[in-house]
């Protein structure tokens, strides 16, 4: 985590920030200052993240990001996350050949897709030069050709480059897909969501909670998962109103079976009493993920009692 974020004055002056609505201007001096960032600009960002430290809904996160990508400010990938600042190495550019030296390590430690490497490598050519010219000609060697989605304000490209279509012939049932072998990116996103549902910042995606989500995804929707750990999370009993006051929270119980998965996802179908705060908002929309109706209300199950909370 970064300390600072570095904003021109001019920022404010800029036509191109002028022109652009209150949510966008305000989304771009964040990802410019949050302390998701790093000195090359590109970096993982979930809705999640922003919604919480903004205190705004999913939906207007994820306006403000489209307004930014037509304005050709950043591009975000939409499947994994990434986002990358166009013009960011040109406003902080490294001091010295040290700082250059860093950034090719930072470089070298990226997990972002081929695309958004590319973008990155495109402006530390035009911007960098003091970054590691054998890390350049090294990506080249390995670079497929791809559209710039900077070529064009089309909310398509981004479709186009950050999602894989499957062809129809691909397409399963139902009970097929939930077979289907989940990616990495998946399952960081369902930790990730855990972890902000459950206010557990530290806890680490370890093997053991990488294995009991795998397992939950050979016979459940991703969605299906957040629901149920939407579910857990609105029941008092399990978040610690118990006579122990232990927290029953962990993944570890939530998908401990399909029993126990199947009875949380219930709770999450439940309505629930009064207007829902801008948390419960964004808990909902991420549980159903792709489609569905998510509201609950607290609930209680039956567990082993044991120490489950997944809390680093």
């Amino acid at each position: 985590m970064r300390d600072y974020g570095k904003v021109y004055t001019a920022f404010w002056s800029n036509e191109d920030m002028r022109a652009m609505s209150e949510d966008a201007r305000m989304l771009a001096l964040y990802l410019m200052t949050c302390p998701h960032g790093n000195m090359l600009g590109c970096f993982r960002l979930p809705n999640a993240y922003a919604a919480e430290d903004l205190k705004w809904d999913i939906e207007r996160v994820s306006k403000g990001f489209d307004e930014l990508f037509e304005n050709g400010f950043s591009y975000r990938c939409q499947r994994t996350f990434w986002v990358f600042i166009r013009k960011y190495l040109q406003w902080n550019q490294f001091e010295n050949p040290n700082v250059g030296k860093a950034a090719g390590k930072l470089f070298d430690s990226l997990s972002a897709p081929h695309q958004i490497k590319a973008l990155l490598i495109n402006a530390l050519r035009e911007f960098s030069p003091s970054f590691p010219r054998a890390k350049m000609d090294a990506f080249d060697e390995l670079s497929i050709p791809f559209e710039n989605p900077f070529g064009t304000i089309s909310k398509t490209v981004v479709v186009a480059v950050a999602v894989t279509k499957p062809e129809p012939e691909q397409e399963q049932t139902h009970v097929e897909r939930r077979g289907a072998s989940p990616d990495r990116d998946v399952v960081q996103e369902i930790f990730a969501y855990w972890q902000k549902t459950m206010e557990a910042p530290r806890a680490q995606l370890d093997d053991k909670r990488v294995k009991v989500i795998k397992a939950a995804l050979k016979h459940y929707e991703p969605r299906q998962v957040c629901e149920a750990i939407l579910g857990c999370s609105r029941s008092a009993w399990h978040m610690g109103q118990n006579d122990r006051g232990q927290k029953y929270n962990g993944l570890n119980l939530i998908l401990r079976s399909a029993d126990y998965i199947d009875k949380f996802i219930e709770m999450a179908s439940k309505q629930t009493n009064g207007p829902e705060t801008i948390e419960e908002r964004n808990a909902r929309i991420l549980a159903e993920w792709i489609a569905g109706d998510a509201t609950v209300t607290p609930d209680v199950i039956d567990v082993e009692m044991e120490e489950v909370t997944d809390e680093a």
